[in-house]
């Protein structure tokens, strides 16, 4: 078989063009962070729901909650944040371009319970309101959500250490909200609060607090 320069060079180029495409993100290993963090989700979930059924146990009206559309809707709203933070971390593992279509979704989430909170506060009481701030409340639900989402943030931040990430803090951000959104998603099976002042500002406060954690920890980290 003849072998002549532009047979060499047509190989070179073929060459480096894959080459090219692996070290700037654009190959076949671009879906690969994504099922990585997906499998994380699931093992760090299935952590998370053993915590409830172990530690923190069921909330009393389970078998009638899910009857309920507020059950399924603040899942909805903590999975649409941890949603987010997975977008984001994915594309910073495979250095993509943002892509705002998650954070949008969580952000429109976001603006339903802050109608709804809204709304309540001018329909409650003030007893029934202060209730909904009493600090052991608050700090109860922000140190169980953390601690729910411990497994999904050390496999995330596992994960992080073994690529080349150019923001550490913004990916450890987007790993915690990551996780704390999982977390927050399965606390719903024990806690009963079913308002939209709660589930707005604690559980929100709570992800948030997941994700700065994740910020400050792949901080020391790098």
């Amino acid at each position: 078989m003849a072998f002549d320069d532009a047979t060499y060079h047509e190989g070179f180029s073929a060459l480096a063009r894959r080459v090219s495409r692996r070290s700037t993100g654009r190959g076949p290993r671009d879906a690969r962070p994504a099922w990585r963090l997906v499998e994380i989700g699931v093992a760090g979930g299935l952590a998370a729901l053993l915590l409830v059924f172990f530690w923190l146990d069921l909330r009393p009206d389970i078998d009638t909650a899910p009857g309920h559309p507020f059950f399924w809707l603040k899942m909805v709203f903590t999975a649409s944040l941890g949603a987010a933070g997975f977008d984001g971390l994915a594309r910073l593992l495979r250095r993509g371009p943002p892509a705002p279509t998650a954070v949008l979704v969580a952000a429109a989430a976001a603006l339903v319970f802050l109608v709804g909170g809204v709304s309540e506060v001018l329909r409650l009481d003030p007893d029934s309101l202060a209730r909904l701030f009493r600090p052991a409340s608050v700090t109860a639900c922000f140190f169980n959500i953390v601690v729910m989402a411990l497994p999904t943030l050390l496999l995330s931040l596992t994960a992080l250490r073994a690529t080349d990430c150019e923001r550490p803090v913004l990916a450890g951000f987007a790993a915690g909200i990551f996780a704390g959104g999982v977390a927050a998603s399965l606390y719903g099976l024990h806690c009963p609060h079913s308002t939209f002042v709660f589930v707005g500002l604690w559980y929100t406060g709570g992800v948030l607090l997941c994700g700065a954690a994740g910020a400050a920890i792949n901080r020391l980290a790098a």
